[in-house]
């Protein structure tokens, strides 16, 4: 680390002088054995410009070289100590989501979106996945309905289509093409059997209050509509359509 220090200076001090043309040398750098090892400048320099390219591509050649030993002294890792990444994340947050799947990434948007209430709080998401190919959000056969209990899920779950039908009216990136979450709304359906078609009712009522599309089918129109459906023992279902606005 010592030789480090000592070369790294050396570099910033003559790279300067010798694009001015003050300096230039035919032997740069020496072997030693001391305290710290590695290398030092020599100190017969004199005055001129020819092997300046020359020059400059040595120390740089010995830079790399001390690079690469420090990443071989640490297996398994691809940590560099001589390089600042610019894209770490911020030392302080007001809000750190861990996981950017659609539950983190949900969060972290709507804190955004009400910030003129939060007077401007930092968001932080972290996720350790960013291409996302071993992510659940992008792995799971996801799906949305309407037909819940609870007038809070209902309502979640109509705004979470809406939001998402009309994604470009929320998110886009610059300069680049409209987004395409590929959104495919293909319907939803339950069937019910004799000892829960009474519940079904009930819920039908609530998601009908809060504005879900859904609608009651018998048996007989889930064949019709479904003719691939087995509906011995059904005697009621529930369907909300495919495409809806």
């Amino acid at each position: 680390m010592c030789a480090w220090t000592r070369l790294h200076g050396s570099v910033r001090t003559l790279r300067g002088s010798l694009t001015r043309g003050s300096l230039t040398s035919n032997a740069v750098t020496k072997r030693h054995q001391g305290p710290c090892g590695g290398l030092t400048l020599c100190q017969n320099l004199s005055t001129g410009g020819s092997l300046r390219s020359d020059f400059i591509k040595d120390l740089e050649a010995q830079l790399a070289a001390m690079r690469k030993k420090a990443v071989d002294a640490m297996p398994g890792s691809s940590w560099m100590p001589f390089q600042i990444n610019p894209n770490l994340p911020p030392e302080t947050a007001d809000i750190v989501i861990v996981g950017g799947g659609v539950v983190g990434w949900s969060i972290a948007y709507w804190l955004k979106q009400k910030e003129k209430f939060s007077r401007g709080m930092r968001v932080l998401v972290v996720e350790r996945d960013p291409t996302y190919s071993q992510a659940s959000t992008v792995l799971s056969a996801g799906g949305i309905r309407q037909q819940f209990s609870l007038l809070e899920n209902i309502h979640l779950s109509l705004a979470s289509a809406d939001f998402m039908r009309n994604i470009n009216d929320h998110l886009s990136v610059v300069n680049e093409d409209p987004v395409d979450l590929q959104f495919n709304q293909s319907g939803y359906l339950f069937l019910a059997s004799e000892e829960v078609a009474h519940i079904m009712e009930q819920n039908y009522d609530t998601q009908r209050l809060a504005g879900a599309k859904v609608s009651l089918l018998s048996p007989q129109q889930v064949k019709k509509k479904f003719p691939w459906i087995n509906t011995e023992g059904v005697v009621l279902a529930s369907y909300v359509a495919a495409k809806q606005k």
